[in-house]
């Protein structure tokens, strides 16, 4: 490769510093916290075993330096929530980067500029970028982050609503608007060009920070990633800060300069690049959507085997026996209500207390469980003791089972109306009876009010 002219201009003492902490970290973003977005990461996460090492080192940092008692729980496969693990894991990266910063600058000192090794850096943000958004644009455009709204939202009062729930109700609700938030979402893969990557940092930049907003103000539980997600755009952008603020504030006439790939010297490289690039573009695109096509056809399935197995709508629970004591409607044991379809299975126990199940229409089966926190830390306590092979996701739920995490009920549903449920929650016998309800999505005032251009 030959430099171009530019790169002899020498680079001040703080931005070879900042940017040897900006490379460290961001590599190191990219392949810890987000790897399910490249396969050949996941495959190292969980074949090499990289995930197995990232939770002894997380939770030796989180009980020897932080002193955390309780059990830390790794996320699991695209999930970006904001548990003590993933800021235990910022500030591992953190820390890496500020050593692996310190003995850079000693070792290599004498280095007048960075800018062939920038232009890397900002390419792999880039397409990392570019192909993030453009998933989240596809959960978009398939409905599947934000689901219509089903029985168990419907039914609920706003009162009783999370912040983040009473967020997805509002996304929920219209596939327009989602189809709006995908479109300002795709605009990313303008990050893939070099003409486009600045119009493109700044459509992602307001796309990130609309984002942000949502999430801090309405408590959703994916705060910092999409913070992380700006701080990178707006380390793209930072070349041409000044002349954007000339051209946008001061009406003074400016032009972006053009950024400058290294130039290959040889002729077969120079054809054979663009190839590969547009081939990989073309193909991963291709690739996520079908995907997502493949997926949103089996929820779909998946939706209508429970419909026709009578797994759908909200049953009121007219008895539940304990060891042959029937419980009153004022037990705070006794479930009141059982919701099943859409976008959320539930339980509704007295008061605004819910607990939450799994429903499995083939097996006929449904696993309850009292507390999303109580079963993350059994779940993460039993990856821990028994390692993340595929035989460990092959057996948890019979593990949970035989732990009393997941307590298991047996189903049939008679006269399309009649629910009866018989299992066990810890060592009681239960048998539960529930009727259901005359109610479908469409007669809610919500779903059935439609568009109205006017509004007399």
């Amino acid at each position: 490769m030959e430099n171009s002219p530019a790169q002899t201009l020498p680079w001040s003492v703080y931005k070879k510093i900042s940017f040897r902490f900006a490379f460290i970290f961001f590599l190191l973003f990219i392949v810890l916290l987000d790897w399910s977005v490249n396969p050949v990461f996941e495959y190292f996460y969980y074949e090499v075993y990289l995930a197995a090492f990232l939770n002894d080192v997380i939770s030796w940092i989180g009980s020897h330096l932080f002193h955390i008692s309780y059990t830390i729980i790794s996320p699991y496969d695209g999930q970006h929530n904001d548990r003590t693990y993933v800021y235990l894991l910022y500030f591992t990266m953190a820390a890496i980067a500020a050593m692996g910063t310190i003995v850079w600058s000693v070792l290599d000192r004498k280095r007048i500029n960075y800018e062939t090794l920038y232009y890397w850096l900002t390419v792999i943000i880039r397409y990392y970028l570019a192909f993030t958004l453009f998933l989240f644009a596809l959960e978009k455009f398939f409905k599947m982050q934000f689901p219509d709204l089903g029985l168990f939202t419907l039914t609920e009062s706003v009162g009783n609503l999370t912040p983040m729930d009473l967020a997805w109700a509002f996304f929920g609700y219209s596939y327009g608007y989602n189809f709006f938030i995908g479109i300002a979402e795709t605009a990313a893969l303008l990050l893939l060009f070099r003409r486009t990557m600045v119009v493109g940092a700044l459509l992602t930049l307001g796309t990130l920070l609309n984002v942000m907003m949502v999430n801090f103000n309405y408590d959703v539980h994916a705060k910092m990633y999409p913070t992380a997600l700006f701080v990178m755009t707006f380390f793209l952008l930072l070349p041409f800060m000044n002349r954007l603020f000339k051209f946008f504030f001061t009406h003074q006439s400016t032009s972006l300069p053009p950024i400058h790939a290294p130039v290959f010297k040889r002729r077969w490289m120079q054809i054979s690049m663009p190839v590969v690039k547009f081939l990989f573009i073309g193909c991963s695109l291709i690739f996520w959507v079908k995907s997502y096509f493949r997926y949103k056809h089996r929820n779909d399935q998946r939706e209508i085997s429970r419909t026709q197995s009578g797994m759908f709508g909200v049953f009121d629970v007219e008895s539940f026996v304990v060891n042959k004591d029937t419980l009153s409607s004022k037990n705070p044991v006794r479930w009141n209500q059982i919701i099943m379809g859409g976008e959320r299975d539930g339980i509704r126990l007295q008061g605004d207390s819910i607990a939450y199940m799994f429903v499995s229409s083939e097996r006929k089966e449904l696993l309850m469980y009292p507390s999303q926190q109580h079963l993350s830390v059994n779940e993460q306590m039993i990856f821990s003791e028994y390692g993340y092979e595929e035989s460990t996701y092959l057996k948890v739920d019979s593990i949970l089972v035989a732990r009393q995490v997941l307590h298991p009920f047996q189903f049939e549903v008679s006269d399309a109306a009649v629910l009866n449920l018989r299992g066990k929650i810890r060592n009681d016998s239960v048998f539960i009876t529930g009727r259901r309800r005359p109610v479908e999505t469409k007669d809610f005032r919500l779903i059935k009010n439609g568009f109205h251009w006017i509004t007399e």
